[in-house]
């Protein structure tokens, strides 16, 4: 049985096909598109721009002939961030339908939450002390998007603690701060400055909970792995399940903020289309881990999208 999840996100547009038969999931095709469809978002009145609007349509429509070629019989196309806030989300929802016949759902923080748990927890290997299952330790799931970070808290059998969604993200803090040089420390204070008052509060909350684990996903925690391995073709089967300590994400993260656009995309296993926006994600997982004095994360290539293919079937 062939199924398929899209996520039309704040920077990119993601596509997962997948093929169900005897109780397992094996992957056929996972897309990934940079396609800004949040660009400018926070300072052109809330409204998705003509061009973003284009790419990310021209993405989507590939899509729907990909889904095609393999015969899927069930998907779910959703919306987070961006079309939460976007104020002709309506607009382009119904082009979108119109042109491709994609229906997108614009899902609500707390289902993303879930969703992003439910795909990241359900096939890593913690090593979870005591219990077999675990469900006693508290887990951390951190997803770093475009215009906003997820936190959710649950525990090894997908009981959700705790969830909040913070506006801040690898592309609005990109906009707020950065430019295309050399990042200076003035700036690069600023956003740090920002980042921790956005995320008192919800730190403090989780801190109650003395999480265990903390789990990464999405772009910019993915891209930190595949630069910590050097991987000049992309290996999700090396990335997941990588662990990154905080001094080499430090590391990394020092050596991004010395140079401009231009010399970070040559970066071996940083994708040149996220050159830009790649020093205001690492610097949200630098911020995270050391106000939880956290010493290191757990890198998932398993995200929302696996969410979404899991709630495809009935169990």
């Amino acid at each position: 049985m062939k199924l398929a999840a899209i996520d039309t996100g704040t920077n990119s547009t993601r596509l997962l096909i997948s093929d169900y038969s005897d109780g397992k999931f094996v992957t056929l095709e996972r897309k990934m598109e940079i396609t800004r469809l949040g660009r400018d978002l926070d300072i052109n009145n809330h409204f998705i721009s003509e061009d973003s609007a284009r790419k990310t349509l021209e993405v989507l429509s590939s899509y729907q002939n990909m889904m095609k070629s393999y015969n899927v019989i069930k998907y779910r196309a959703i919306g987070t961030s961006a079309l939460r806030k976007a104020e002709n989300s309506k607009d382009f929802i119904s082009l979108v339908e119109k042109e491709t016949g994609i229906k997108i759902d614009v899902i609500s923080g707390r289902e993303e939450a879930f969703l992003s748990f439910y795909g990241a927890m359900k096939d890593i290997n913690l090593n979870l002390p005591g219990s077999k299952s675990g469900s006693n330790y508290m887990i951390l799931v951190i997803d770093v998007g475009g215009g906003s970070s997820e936190f959710i808290l649950g525990d090894h059998s997908c009981n959700l603690e705790f969830t909040h969604s913070t506006d801040i993200g690898c592309v609005n803090l990109t906009e707020r701060f950065l430019d295309s040089g050399v990042p200076g420390m003035e700036k690069i204070n600023q956003m740090h400055d920002y980042i921790k008052e956005k995320l008192e509060s919800t730190i403090v909350n989780i801190k109650k909970f003395k999480p265990l684990y903390v789990i990464g996903l999405a772009g910019t925690i993915t891209t930190l792995a595949a630069i910590d391995l050097k991987l000049a073709v992309y290996d999700s089967e090396r990335i997941h399940g990588h662990v990154l300590s905080l001094d080499r994400i430090e590391e990394i993260y020092d050596f991004l903020c010395g140079m401009n656009t231009e010399d970070r995309k040559k970066v071996t296993g940083l994708n040149p289309k996220r050159a830009d926006i790649i020093i205001g994600g690492v610097a949200i997982v630098v911020e995270v881990l050391r106000m939880l004095d956290c010493k290191s994360i757990h890198v998932s290539e398993k995200d929302i999208l696996d969410g979404i293919v899991y709630t495809l079937v009935d169990f």
